[in-house]
């Protein structure tokens, strides 16, 4: 099939042409007039982007200057990440806590003696102990835990109204409700006060494990992804040794479909080990997120892509304006395709506008959407590379967004317009 490319600059045709040789040749002695470019059926994928990156180089040398300012932009959370070094791995074995339940309901004036004696009966078969006192001093309803040894003590202090109903801070219990009791008392009793994880912010971590947890990941890589198996690529990966990696089940199954298939699907040298953890899962069907377990500690479990709980993100919102985050993707230079296959623009256009692209293959397989099949044409003018790529990939039913990593390193994201995080700008 055809491909070709126009400019104004002359033309080069068969690719025997010595490429070194044509980007020297003085401007004054190339023909002015329009003509094409054509790449025969026979041309290899890595001459078609040596030659698509010299005609766009060319092109480039009567752009506008670029802005100033270049840099990776700070990250959301403080800390130098070229500081951090990963601890040395050490076994752990898994605290297992016994929990003991205990009531203390605050009596109404007013209130009556049956009510309590009613609760009891509802108590005692879940091995909860009861006390029934007036509200003294500053006693108010809520929890409250504490630690002795292997032993947690977790106290329901609730207020014993005059309808017989306990009032919490977050529920109220009534004596018909002794399966719904149950099943709380059965969760405290596993997670203690926090409660589950599921459908917590911040996977139900508090707000230093979450920091302890970002700031570990932030570390990049130093070493080649692209074909790497995927669990090689792992174990390279340098996790923190405080919130150890885990495979569920499920996982398993999806790696044991997946087959020989399962490797790291692009290169991410430099990007954070969070980054690379997320995408290299994503690219095969999985994803991880921070699980609290019921002794109190956090691991990275991973699991099918699919799941309905939320997942850690490929890339968190860029800290500063985006035009300073990545400024050559925002400078205008005169651009012109004819008939290019997609992935190989975005090849160019990555180390044109010196901002990587990843891909979001999960979501492009899962709708049948091949880049290499895709062809695209965009008319001579002056314009950003960020604003042509839009208009290159809509139509496409893809959306490209810009994001950054763990350590504050900006990239492109090419998903699908359904999947997509970010509001477009103009």
């Amino acid at each position: 099939m055809r491909r070709c490319f126009n400019t104004e600059l002359g033309s080069i045709q068969g690719l025997g042409l010595n490429l070194t040789e044509a980007t020297n040749m003085q401007l004054e002695k190339i023909s002015p007039l329009r003509q094409t470019f054509s790449l025969g059926p026979a041309a290899t994928v890595s001459a078609r982007m040596a030659i698509v990156l010299v005609l766009v180089l060319v092109c480039q040398q009567v752009s506008m200057p670029l802005a100033s300012g270049q840099g990776i932009p700070p990250t959301s959370r403080p800390g130098n990440p070229a500081a951090i070094k990963p601890k040395a791995a050490a076994s752990r074995k898994p605290t297992t806590k016994t929990t003991i339940i205990e009531f203390e309901l605050l009596q109404e004036a007013g209130g009556g003696a049956l009510s309590a004696q009613n609760w009891l009966k509802v108590l005692e078969p879940l091995d909860v102990s009861l006390r029934v006192h007036r509200p003294v001093a500053d006693d108010k309803p809520g929890l409250k835990e504490r630690e002795a040894g292997n032993t947690r003590y977790v106290t329901v202090i609730g207020l014993l109204d005059r309808s017989g109903n306990i009032e919490l801070p977050d529920r109220t219990f009534t004596l018909n409700d002794s399966v719904k009791l149950k099943e709380w008392i059965e969760e405290l009793r596993t997670y203690g006060v926090k409660g589950t994880p599921k459908g917590q912010p911040l996977w139900g971590m508090t707000d230093d494990q979450f920091a302890a947890l970002y700031d570990g990941l932030m570390k990049p890589i130093d070493f080649e992804t692209d074909e790497m198996p995927l669990k090689q690529a792992l174990e390279k990966v340098p996790l923190p040794a405080d919130f150890p990696l885990k495979w569920s089940a499920d996982a398993g199954d999806v790696l044991a479909k997946r087959g020989e298939r399962v490797q790291v699907r692009q290169e991410l040298k430099g990007f954070s080990a969070g980054l690379v953890l997320a995408l290299s899962l994503s690219d095969n069907g999985l994803g991880f997120r921070p699980n609290r377990t019921p002794a109190g500690n956090i691991e990275l479990l991973i699991e099918p892509r699919n799941s309905k709980l939320e997942q850690w993100p490929i890339g968190w919102p860029v800290q500063r304006a985006t035009f300073k985050a990545s400024p050559k993707l925002y400078t205008m230079a005169p651009i012109e395709l004819t008939d290019v296959e997609l992935s190989d623009v975005l090849v160019a256009i990555s180390k044109l506008a010196e901002t990587p692209i990843l891909i979001d293959h999960a979501e492009l397989d899962s709708k049948q959407i091949d880049l290499e099949k895709i062809k695209v044409s965009f008319p001579r003018k002056m314009t950003t590379w960020s604003l042509a790529l839009r208009q290159l990939v809509i139509p496409k039913r893809l959306t490209r967004e810009l994001w950054q990593d763990e350590a504050g390193r900006v990239f492109v994201w090419i998903t699908t317009t359904r999947a997509g995080r970010a509001k477009e700008e103009s």
